[in-house]
């Protein structure tokens, strides 16, 4: 069993499971970790944090969660939750083609896809 194994809930599935490290991942341990994991769904958590460092370089927890979803098939969602919160939710996409709601890219299709639409 390693150190990590210690967080499993006795809830989680496998999706649920790797949703949780990545969180555990981007909050750089499950130490920091600043809510409860619950369930979203058959293959997804959501946790209430604190507001953290979101932004894409110098606090760069923005672009290390982006870069981590779409390396690991999890759908990353960021929405307010009260005062000084946010709620994130992962969701474990079991492929990489299919309908938007089952699939997730990787990072170069992502960019492939989206850099026509934000280039000037």
């Amino acid at each position: 069993m390693s150190d990590a194994d210690y967080y499993r809930e006795k809830w989680m599935n496998d999706d649920h499971w790797e949703c949780a490290l990545m969180l555990a991942d981007l909050m750089r341990g499950f130490h920091h970790i600043g809510g409860k994991i619950k369930a979203a769904g058959k293959s997804g958590i959501e946790c209430n944090q604190p507001y953290g460092h979101w932004a894409t370089y110098d606090f760069d927890g923005l672009t290390r969660a982006v870069i981590m979803a779409h390396d690991r098939c999890i759908r990353f969602e960021i929405q307010p939750s009260g005062p000084g919160r946010l709620r994130l939710f992962f969701h474990k996409r079991p492929k990489r083609e299919g309908s938007m709601y089952e699939r997730h890219p990787t990072l170069e299709q992502a960019i492939e896809h989206l850099r026509p639409k934000v280039s000037a």
